[in-house]
């Protein structure tokens, strides 16, 4: 492109570049999960109809408008800000001193992160609280599999191989592919739900509603919180998915495995998901850790 040409450029111009860079893989060398790649489009397009460029003043007037204790909000903000300005960056539309000025302006926690998960006997009564085969899937597949929300939505039938009894996840996390067993329970769940739903072809997504429309990340958070209400359980789909490692670490899976299942690319993620607490441990020295006399 004549560089005189780049000068009239806006930065709006270049989120449909930097939403196709993300998803072949030209920002890091892997490609961004769909959620990410969305996720930063949802806070860039406002950002630029707000403030039209992409400047330290401007990132710095962004994050002082979100409270401190909205950490989560204020670094998906940051790193949204800081993977377009690399993609602009590249394409010498942005000075590279940006990313250095960035750095003092990075959110940083004042508050430990608050990680839900679902104890044993809550997953149990939400499983007996749903009304529908759907919901019973929905529950059972994410407390089974430890499946990310968006892993279950992207699930298509002809992902499921019911001979075999395993699943392939096709859209995890940075485009990598795993296989998941299936248990008795989420076997017979998945069969029952078929039922109700006659005439999916294979490649249909699995969860559909009555209206057969895919569910995608909202339609599973309202289900499941519809759910939990009805029994007074907190549950999100990342609270049964750090259940998922917690129960089965009590029950002796060794962690490295749960680490495969859950397409964790470091053990220190899965061990961070597991919510063991003082008391359990405790109990375990009394009677299962070795004793000497």
């Amino acid at each position: 492109m004549n560089p005189l040409n780049q000068l009239f450029r806006k930065h709006s111009d270049y989120l449909e570049g930097w939403q196709k860079a993300m998803a072949s893989g030209l920002m890091t060398g892997r490609p961004f999960s769909r959620h990410t790649s969305s996720q930063y489009m949802r806070y860039m397009v406002p950002f630029l109809q707000k403030y039209g460029s992409v400047s330290i003043e401007n990132l710095k007037a962004e994050l002082s408008a979100v409270p401190t204790d909205q950490f989560s909000k204020r670094n998906s903000i940051f790193r949204a800000v800081i993977s377009f300005a690399k993609y602009l960056i590249q394409e010498k539309a942005l000075s590279p001193s940006f990313l250095e000025k960035a750095k003092p302006f990075k959110p940083k926690r004042h508050r430990p992160p608050v990680r839900h998960s679902v104890k044993e006997g809550d997953i149990q009564k939400l499983i007996n609280a749903t009304k529908n085969p759907l919901d019973r899937l929905m529950i059972i597949l994410l407390a089974s599999t430890g499946l990310r929300a968006s892993e279950a939505c992207d699930l298509k039938l002809e992902d499921i191989d019911f001979e075999e009894r395993r699943l392939v996840v096709r859209c995890g996390k940075w485009g990598k592919e795993r296989k998941v067993g299936i248990g008795e329970g989420l076997l017979l769940a998945t069969q029952n739900y078929l039922k109700i739903r006659p005439g999916i072809k294979p490649t249909d997504h699995l969860l559909q509603n009555t209206a057969r429309v895919p569910l995608d990340r909202n339609g599973l958070y309202q289900r499941l919180e519809k759910i939990g209400r009805r029994v007074d359980v907190k549950v999100t789909p990342h609270a049964l998915r750090r259940a998922f490692v917690t129960i089965n670490v009590r029950n002796g899976v060794p962690l490295v495995y749960l680490q495969i299942a859950c397409g964790h690319g470091e053990i220190t993620t899965t061990r961070s998901y597991c919510q063991t607490s003082e008391e359990e441990v405790i109990e375990a020295m009394k009677t299962r850790f070795t004793n000497f006399s």
